[in-house]
């Protein structure tokens, strides 16, 4: 379960494609992602890697349907952390031993990886995340700043419908992802809010009096988006970042 890396010399832009990094603790399903993100993705998903503790019984049953897919299964030892370590780690080196990748699709829906999706697209690259939640498979696409249903999670026992305040999260999370690749680590509240305006029709708290529920962005980023969005304030103004 180790994995060989083989940097090319040349590359035409024929031949890009792209990769897919997959916590498979997070995301412990038998799905072809590859399959059923071809209408997303611009390249071909041929470079993946499937990333566990497949001593784990939870998973270990996975590792044959994986590799048939054309997986790289990557183990981890049992630790905090240790498989989002190994993604990082890939993740980062792919512009290196992968030139020939031009986007990459993250698995997982842990907020340690927003600094690596805005690392790479710094570095010239589409970034995706896929994750499972409310009995269906979502795709945050930030090439186009669009949310996406592409799949029901087979036989979920969850309600299959994601709730007004998760979508919301979801669009503020784009939003500020948006921000960040334009360098702005921190932004404030107005500008977050004006951002958001201009991608969907309405302000934060527009949006959240439209659909019933309390109008405080500030609020409802505290009491939501705790996970994901980290808020400071100093003196009178508010500072909007992802969470690490």
């Amino acid at each position: 379960m180790d994995f060989k890396t083989s940097p090319e010399s040349s590359l035409q832009a024929s031949v890009y494609t792209g990769a897919i990094l997959l916590d498979v603790e997070n995301f412990p399903l038998k799905f072809d992602l590859a399959q059923h993100l071809k209408s997303y993705c611009r390249y071909p998903l041929t470079v993946k890697f499937a990333v566990a503790n497949w001593l784990n019984g939870s998973v270990s049953k996975l590792d044959q349907y994986l590799h048939q897919q054309g997986y790289q299964l990557i183990h981890v030892p049992k630790a905090k952390n240790a498989a989002d370590a190994q993604i990082l780690t890939l993740g980062a080196s792919l512009p290196l031993n992968y030139p020939q990748v031009r986007e990459v699709v993250i698995v997982s829906h842990d907020a340690i990886f927003n600094y690596l999706h805005q690392t790479l697209q710094r570095q010239g690259q589409n970034t995706y995340r896929v994750y499972q939640q409310s009995g269906n498979v979502y795709l945050d696409d930030f090439v186009s700043d669009r949310n996406s249903i592409i799949s029901k999670i087979p036989d979920a026992t969850t309600p299959q419908n994601i709730s007004l305040e998760q979508k919301i999260q979801t669009q503020i999370e784009l939003t500020l992802a948006k921000l960040a690749q334009k360098s702005l680590q921190k932004v404030t509240l107005s500008q977050l809010s004006q951002e958001f305006k201009v991608k969907y029709q309405k302000s934060i708290s527009e949006m959240l009096q439209s659909n019933k529920l309390p109008k405080s962005t500030l609020g409802f980023l505290q009491k939501n988006c705790a996970e994901k969005i980290k808020v400071e304030t100093n003196g009178k103004e508010h500072y909007i970042s992802l969470a690490r």
